[in-house]
């Protein structure tokens, strides 16, 4: 990618649609006549072409993703990525050159779903619009297209034709609910949302994802379906906090999301173990480690930042909180921009996109035991009784003065409980659940403690650093020993709680 395409920052907008599929001779009624609508003004008619690019296995299709170079009206590049709701999207823009290739700045926010496959000319559409903008009381509630679509063939000739309306809210509420229903009354065929493109393209672009949306298991489907929809979960779950950190890389959610999911992968074959081909899954689990660790650095020191500049404002009055502020905005400030830059290259590396690659097979073709085939209510009680059976000794070792690196050893068994207990939850029913909703208050207890003994030692670190003004050294003291009191709030906290969590009632459902 050239400095100039790095440079470039795509507009980024919220697009809220519904589609409806129409036949030739439709007529749109008389928008004007509703309830609520006190104007349609008639933007007239325009001529457009996009040009569709996609892998060769129409991969960005089968996500909800269009990339498309557009000429006439409403021309430039533009990215569309599905934002939640059906009919929502980001799209994201660029001004339109004299390329024919995706610019990069585009092509690189979702080179985790096409990775090393080239994108190419799949689809080129040309569309002839007729647009009606809806009014309400002085303000756009939204805007009425009807597009009359034809498919050009790589000779330039039409092979084929189709008519839809698209329907875009502005500041409509209401009201473009009662435009749709006047729309589905006439004859207009809604509820569905498929792409121009994915029309155009046929079958193939409506597939499924390389990673599918998976249905949750029955206790009495075989342990390997709960492992699967696991598996999908968390790696689309990657997937979509890859193309998050990739737009929005300042964004410290964006990098939590990527090492939660990286973690909650490993984990989660941990637990399955005995349900996989030991080598295949330890393996893999070494890759999802590796990836995990290289963005530690980064997710560390958002938190260690945040936290004590936040704190600073507990520092007594006749102490340089402001000073102290500014220390850790130049030393936590570049380090974290430092490991930002390295994530962003790390995304890119041939390993990671590899990983992926990697992740994908492991849904489609997971190396499985036998005892994979049982059936999920037999199978998976134990899984989550082991990872217990762990946390409850690791927290019987713990006291009020045990070093920091045993409640950190705990903090990580609870972690596993809880990722183990969720992963079946959603198949085994509530009492799992109620048993990781207790695992989890312990979970934050002593992540609080291993934040907490991280600042602290920080702090003591700056605190001792040379160069400092003997003031911001002495508040740099007292913010150590502010976060060494939150330790041993922690370790009070988790006193009370572990009692009640380790009770025998949460975890019946382990009898089998």
């Amino acid at each position: 990618m050239s400095r100039a395409e790095q440079a470039a920052r795509p507009h980024s907008a919220r697009e809220v649609e519904q589609k409806f599929r129409v036949h030739g001779l439709f007529r749109i009624p008389d928008l004007s006549t509703l309830a609520g609508v006190s104007a349609v003004d008639d933007l007239g008619v325009v001529e457009l072409e996009s040009a569709y690019y996609d892998t060769e296995d129409l991969r960005l299709a089968r996500e909800g993703i269009t990339l498309r170079r557009r000429t006439g009206d409403d021309e430039g590049w533009h990215l569309k990525l599905p934002a939640g709701a059906v009919g929502t999207r980001d799209e994201l823009r660029l001004p339109l050159d004299d390329r024919d290739a995706p610019p990069a700045a585009l092509a690189v926010l979702v080179r985790v779903i096409t990775r090393t496959q080239p994108l190419r000319l799949v689809s080129t559409l040309r569309t002839t619009r007729a647009r009606q903008l809806i009014r309400s009381d002085g303000k756009d509630a939204g805007e009425l297209v009807d597009d009359t679509v034809h498919v050009v063939g790589s000779d330039g000739a039409v092979a084929a034709r189709f008519r839809e309306l698209e329907l875009e809210e502005r500041d409509g509420g209401p009201l473009i609910g009662t435009v749709a229903t006047a729309l589905t009354e006439a004859g207009a065929v809604g509820g569905e949302f498929v792409a121009k493109v994915v029309r155009a393209l046929g079958p193939n672009a409506a597939a499924p994802p390389e990673v599918p949306e998976l249905p949750v298991p029955k206790p009495k489907d075989p342990a390997h379906d709960t492992l699967v929809a696991y598996l999908s979960l968390h790696v689309r779950a990657l997937r979509a906090a890859d193309v998050a950190f990739r737009r929005e890389p300042a964004d410290p959610e964006a990098v939590h999301q990527l090492r939660v999911a990286a973690r909650r992968l490993r984990s989660g074959l941990r637990t399955f173990r005995p349900l996989l081909d030991r080598p295949w899954a330890e393996e893999l689990r070494a890759e999802l480690a590796w990836f995990a660790r290289a963005l530690g650095e980064l997710r560390e020191g958002d938190v260690l930042r945040e936290r004590l500049d936040r704190h600073c404002a507990d520092l007594p009055p006749d102490l340089p909180a402001a000073e102290v502020k500014q220390l850790l905005a130049d030393v936590l400030g570049g380090t974290v921009a430092d490991a930002r830059t390295r994530v962003g290259e790390l995304l890119d590396d041939d390993r990671y996109l590899a990983l992926h690659d990697r992740l994908v097979r492991a849904v489609a073709r997971p190396r499985t035991a036998p005892d994979a085939e049982r059936p999920a209510r037999d199978v998976l009680p134990a899984l989550v009784e082991k990872a217990w059976a762990k946390l409850d000794g690791a927290a019987d070792d713990l006291t009020d003065d045990a070093p920091d690196d045993e409640w950190h050893a705990a903090r990580l068994a609870a972690k596993r409980t809880r990722y183990a207990a969720e992963a079946v939850a959603p198949v085994l029913g509530g009492d799992a659940k109620a048993f990781a909703k207790q695992v989890e208050k312990v979970t934050e207890i002593l992540g609080e403690h291993q934040d907490a003994a991280m600042a602290a030692a920080k702090a003591r670190e700056l605190a001792n650093a040379e160069p400092a003004s003997t003031d911001v050294a002495f508040a740099l003291g007292v913010l150590a020993s502010n976060e060494r009191a939150y330790v041993h709030a922690a370790r009070a906290a988790f006193a009370d709680t572990w009692p009640h969590v380790r009770r025998a009632k949460w975890r019946r459902w382990m009898e089998t």
